[in-house]
């Protein structure tokens, strides 16, 4: 095993959440099973966030998405009648609750089932941003894991990848920048989310300012290292990193950049993230007042913004795509 894996393999705290995570992603696809609305041939339900990426604690919520395939229907017609995916969801909210999950966000209002085929039309239009089918496609390639509906799940990250890649067959010298352009602006979109929950007193905005320093940047940026490091020009070469956590992701590009001054830094980086993670469950980060380990982990995420910043400069990496990617 390459030297960088090989300090995930062994960080002891990181591995703990990620069986953890398993097991608790497994309970849920076996207790799904006994739920036939759940389990359609024409839907697929997909976890994001800490359960995704394997660091959930011991109390963590259920952050679930959903892709209806109508495969071959008409674009007016539903893949999913409204009844059955309201029985679906009604479901889901009493299996939260048998497995003491927390309480789905928004009272529920995320929970709304999109389709493969508006997913990937729907690219770049008004409706990408006010549908949430934007959100919805880069988390299905960043940080999902499949809880019910393999098949719709593999089809639609096959589908969604081949669109992204589409002018690149049969070119040499292919660079990814569409799939780039889409992760970095997911990026800038989560940044303008959080401007806006600043706004809002009735949110904890330091848990929502921790996220964004900590997950939500480890998630874009390893992709975005892991493509470049890879000089990846296919679909196909894309998955395999799909199918990866962020943190996997990164341990990955950096021992494919194979640029060992970067070794001992990133020992830290996971010390400092199993910590956020450690810290991130306290009730304390709900309340309105600046909780205490928030000034603390303000620096650590400045040592992860700077371990980022240096990979990317790396001169293992290929300058003119990363130039590609600043400009």
């Amino acid at each position: 095993m390459s030297q960088f894996r090989k300090l995930l393999s062994e960080h002891k705290a990181l591995q703990e959440r990620m069986v953890f995570s398993k097991d608790t992603v497994a309970r849920i696809r076996s207790h799904l099973l006994a739920r036939p609305a759940c389990t359609r041939s024409d839907l697929c339900i997909f976890a994001a966030g800490s359960l995704a990426r394997y660091e959930t604690g011991r109390s963590s919520d259920l952050d679930l998405f959903f892709i209806g395939d109508r495969n071959g229907r008409s674009s007016n017609e539903r893949s999913i009648s409204r009844l059955q995916e309201i029985e679906a969801f009604a479901d889901l909210v009493r299996l939260n609750a048998e497995l003491d999950l927390e309480p789905f966000s928004g009272d529920g209002r995320y929970l709304k089932i999109h389709e493969l085929s508006d997913i990937i039309d729907g690219t770049g239009t008004a409706e990408d941003d006010s549908e949430n089918l934007f959100t919805t496609r880069l988390l299905l390639l960043l940080e999902s894991k499949p809880i019910a509906g393999d098949a719709v799940y593999d089809r639609a990250v096959a589908k969604v990848l081949e669109m992204y890649f589409r002018d690149g067959r049969g070119r040499r010298g292919y660079r990814p920048l569409f799939l780039l352009n889409d992760i970095l602006r997911y990026w800038r979109t989560l940044c303008l989310n959080y401007e806006r929950a600043r706004q809002d007193l009735g949110k904890p905005w330091w848990k929502v300012n921790l996220n964004l320093k900590f997950p939500r940047k480890l998630t874009v940026f390893s992709t975005v290292l892991a493509v470049i490091a890879t000089r990846l020009t296919t679909e196909d070469a894309f998955l395999p990193i799909a199918r990866m956590t962020p943190m996997e992701r990164l341990a990955f590009a950096l021992d494919t950049m194979n640029d060992h001054s970067l070794l001992d830094r990133f020992a830290e980086v996971l010390d400092n993230y199993e910590e956020f993670l450690a810290v991130k469950s306290h009730r304390e980060l709900e309340g309105q007042s600046k909780p205490a380990p928030v000034a603390d982990f303000s620096v650590k995420a400045e040592h992860l913004n700077d371990f980022l910043h240096d990979a990317l400069g790396s001169l293992n990496l290929d300058r003119d795509l990363v130039r590609y990617v600043m400009i």
